[in-house]
């Protein structure tokens, strides 16, 4: 776990990550389930379903991809552990693919927000039910600045690592050396 982990910001934070998937999950299933209902059970669909469905569901994904780039679970190609033997060198690109992945979260953030502006200038609406996009682009652009903050974190805890720092995913309360099984790249060799 990392060391950071044990503030108040970060698990206040994560609480309201997993409370917008947990809200958002149920209310998409919620809908799903209605929307078949009336229109299978009862042949009378509602129109709008749908729009309130993808709506929600844009909360979902960009806060579960935020929560799983926190947690270091978000999906990547990672062949180089593989191909490279060298501890010290797989770090250093562990070090370069983590400032890469801050650099793409950060342009995805500039982008976010010109969505935000550019759905706020233009009114956009969804097309039955009317209601303002911007409350589902909105999502875009959080999940972005948090996905920057959690790619921050993970490069310093790489970088830390490449320098020979305890690294963060060491718990405060652990003051033990760090051990060739826990960091392979601090050994003596």
């Amino acid at each position: 776990m990392l060391g950071i982990m044990h503030t108040k910001f970060w698990n206040v934070l994560g609480f309201l990550q997993k409370m917008a998937m947990v809200i958002s999950s149920l209310a998409i299933l919620f809908l799903v389930l209605f929307q078949v209902f009336l229109r299978y059970v009862l042949v009378k669909p509602i129109m709008g379903v749908e729009e309130i469905a993808t709506m929600t569901g844009f909360w979902l994904y960009f806060m579960g991809a935020s929560w799983g780039t926190a947690e270091r679970t978000h999906i990547k190609a990672d062949v180089m552990s593989a191909i490279v033997k060298n501890p010290k060198k797989l770090i250093w690109i562990k070090v370069f693919t983590a400032f890469l992945s801050v650099v793409l979260a950060i342009m995805m953030t500039f982008w976010g927000w010109e969505y935000v502006v550019w759905g706020y200038t233009k009114k956009q609406l969804s097309h039955t039910l009317m209601i303002p996009m911007i409350y589902s682009q909105a999502s875009v652009f959080l999940g972005a600045i948090l996905m920057v903050f959690y790619f921050c974190v993970e490069l310093v805890d790489y970088f830390l690592q490449a320098i020979g720092k305890k690294p963060l995913d060491v718990s405060p309360q652990d003051d033990v050396p760090i051990s060739e099984a826990a960091c392979p790249v601090h050994t003596s060799k």
